[in-house]
């Protein structure tokens, strides 16, 4: 089974609901305002070579207007045979009386289709949000395609995230989706985000995959403010 981490890039910016505000998917970046995430996951299966294998991550939004969203992320693993890096632009499409927000995205870049070929790819996202009392609910659907060889691949990630303290914030996640491959896979995330500083949190995370292969991963993030 091809390895596919769950993108914690997708978890960045969800500490705003545990610190000034809502900032993923559907949300917009407020304007003038920066996000910053970077980490890694750590693979807790056995492997041959013995050493870990540890997936880097980025994450980077900016408030262009307080509409417009503007963003790059990326990741690699495997040992750097796969992976990406996506610019990105997302738009709100609606708010309802509820409350509920959609919102779109469609971003360019590069992806590795194998261990030597690297791709321009496009890739588009539809997303939607709820803000709870003391949390939210939110589902992200992307679609990544490269544009050579017209490899594609698609993921819907469901996250529900609470305020557990003014320190602590805890999330689950959901993920279900196909690689460029072609494999499809079904994962579970949960975390747990200390509020370091006002524009500081530290998230600590473990995944594990519920199709295929068992494998699991620690992850360990930063976010910054700015």
């Amino acid at each position: 089974m091809e390895r596919t981490w769950i993108p914690i890039v997708l978890l960045s910016g969800w500490a705003g609901l545990a610190g000034d505000a809502a900032q993923a998917g559907a949300w917009p970046r407020e304007a003038g305002r920066t996000f910053l995430s970077f980490g890694g996951t750590i693979a807790l299966s056995d492997d041959d070579s013995g050493l870990p294998d540890i997936a880097p991550t980025i994450y980077l939004e900016y408030g262009l207007t307080e509409r417009l969203t503007l963003g790059l992320d990326g990741y690699a693993a495997d040992d750097g045979s796969s992976g990406n890096l996506i610019a990105w632009a997302r738009l709100p499409l609606t708010t309802a009386a509820n409350g509920d927000v959609a919102a779109v995205s469609a971003g360019a870049g590069t992806v590795l289709v194998d261990e030597d070929a690297t791709e321009a790819a496009a890739r588009l996202g539809l997303h939607w949000g709820r803000g709870l009392e003391e949390g939210w609910l939110s589902v992200d659907a992307q679609a990544l395609l490269a544009l050579s060889s017209l490899s594609h691949e698609a993921k819907i990630d469901a996250t529900w995230g609470q305020n557990l303290s003014p320190r602590w914030t805890g999330m689950l996640q959901g993920q279900v989706g196909y690689g460029l491959g072609g494999d499809a896979y079904a994962k579970l995330g949960t975390s747990v985000v200390l509020h370091v500083a006002p524009d500081l949190d530290l998230r600590l995370g473990l995944s594990r995959a519920i199709t295929g292969d068992p494998d699991a991963g620690l992850s360990v993030e930063t976010w910054w403010r700015f």
